[in-house]
């Protein structure tokens, strides 16, 4: 049996916002040029896995403005946290894997995003690690922290990653990850249409 279980969050325990793409969009318009507005809206179509301040790194030369806009969008974007719902039992089961699995989440969105909504629907206190993408970007780093973390030379065999978004699959493939689709598309060995159907796939990982 697997020991680790890797959460995504948004698409998999939460239902993702449409307004932060939104609220992203109307941030660098107002803010950039529109050359840069279309560098950016390239960058996020194609590199799901970019952090903010990825993003901004690449749009802005000077790195002390890259830092203030990364902030300032993370700000509009964590007060979204309030209208955040999670999946039918993602948080029943969340505490439930937890007494089976070790689990870390791993996510896109801001590391106080992540955590203080966890917090909100207490089952922060149910994973060893979260990471946001607020200093480390959300990509096979994310694993290797975990790794560094749970100090087992067995953890990447032992893990098991859930997820819902394409490049997801990258990463799990990388660091050759058992993983879960949460979609069913038929593209992946592993697959789900909601994360409460979890325990029916589980065992039949090995």
């Amino acid at each position: 049996m697997k020991k680790y279980l890797v959460f995504d969050l948004d698409g998999t325990l939460v239902v993702s916002n449409s307004q932060i793409d939104s609220i992203i969009y109307n941030y660098l318009e107002k803010n950039l040029n529109s050359e840069s507005v279309e560098t950016a809206r390239y960058y996020i179509e194609n590199f799901q896995w970019m952090s903010l301040q990825e993003l901004f790194n690449n749009l802005i030369e000077d790195k002390t403005q890259a830092k203030f806009h990364r902030d300032k969008l993370t700000e509009e974007i964590d007060a979204l946290q309030n209208q955040v719902q999670f999946f039918d039992q993602a948080c029943e089961l969340v505490e439930k894997l937890s007494k089976k699995y070790t689990l870390f989440l791993s996510t896109g969105n801001s590391d106080n995003f992540a955590e203080d909504v966890l917090r909100k629907w207490n089952i922060y206190q149910y994973f060893e690690k979260i990471l946001g993408s607020t200093n480390i970007m959300k990509s096979t780093q994310h694993l290797e922290e975990f790794y560094k973390h749970i100090q087992d030379e067995n953890f990447y065999e032992n893990a098991t990653f859930i997820w819902d978004g394409t490049r997801d699959r990258e990463i799990a493939e990388s660091k050759g990850l058992n993983f879960i689709h949460i979609g069913n598309d038929g593209t992946d060995q592993y697959e789900i249409s909601e994360i409460k159907y979890i325990e029916t796939i589980l065992p039949l990982i090995k």
